[in-house]
């Protein structure tokens, strides 16, 4: 039965063509949130599934994490240094054949999302903490010229290690909103961040997985440039 507040399982399997299985699996990386429980069964908060719709969800199975995080990096001129001579190989062939929206996709599982709101004040006190992305990374004129993009959003998105987005919360008094103005994305290790910055390949892809059509667009039009350009 639909709710006010979210949508079941079983309904975002069929809006997805996906198993409930995969449903849970998608709730569980942070890239559907759930908004709260009726009984046994989870609610989901609709934007979220409409992000995945927007993009898609079936053009094969997603990458681990280091390989998304490779082929990221790979297309951001940065050397992944995690994965033998022989796999960075085998994934350059393999991006050669590519176009951003699947890239986007098997990269699905490259961090775990979580959201949260705070007061407009608070906002820039968060950036301070991230490793910027998506619209927040704007704030770099380097960044802004290459997407045809400014800053100034008023949303604190950005990078962390895991287990960093609850202390976060805690400190700043955040409080999880599927919605919130806070998109923290975390990840299990810090080597595509060495140079202190998100590689260009990964914001394009946290600006695919925007609901704004002029982010989706920007973060598609450098993702393609970076494969074929």
């Amino acid at each position: 039965m639909p709710s006010n507040e979210g949508l079941t399982t079983k309904e975002v399997a069929n809006r997805l063509g996906i198993t409930p299985v995969s449903v849970r699996q998608l709730t569980g990386s942070g890239q559907l949130t759930v908004t709260g429980k009726v009984g046994r069964s989870i609610l989901i908060d609709p934007a979220s599934v409409e992000r995945l719709a927007s993009s898609g969800t079936r053009r094969g199975r997603a990458w681990a994490p280091k390989t998304a995080w490779a082929a990221l990096a790979l297309l951001s001129d940065i050397r992944p240094t995690w994965l033998s001579s022989p796999e960075l190989s085998r994934l350059k062939n393999r991006l050669r054949k590519m176009d951003a929206g699947e890239v986007a996709i098997l990269a699905r599982n490259k961090d775990k999302t979580r959201r949260y709101r705070i007061t407009v004040d608070g906002v820039p006190l968060v950036i301070e903490h991230l490793i910027p992305t998506g619209q927040t990374s704007m704030s770099d004129e380097n960044v802004a010229a290459s997407f045809g993009m400014s800053g100034g959003s008023g949303i604190a998105e950005g990078y962390v290690m895991a287990g960093d987005a609850q202390q976060l919360a805690d400190a700043f008094g955040m409080v999880e909103d599927p919605h919130g103005n806070v998109i923290l994305h975390e990840v299990e290790f810090a080597e595509p961040f060495e140079r202190g910055k998100a590689p260009v390949a990964a914001v394009a892809v946290d600006l695919i997985n925007s609901l704004a059509v002029r982010e989706r667009s920007a973060g598609e039009r450098v993702l393609n440039e970076l494969l074929h350009g």
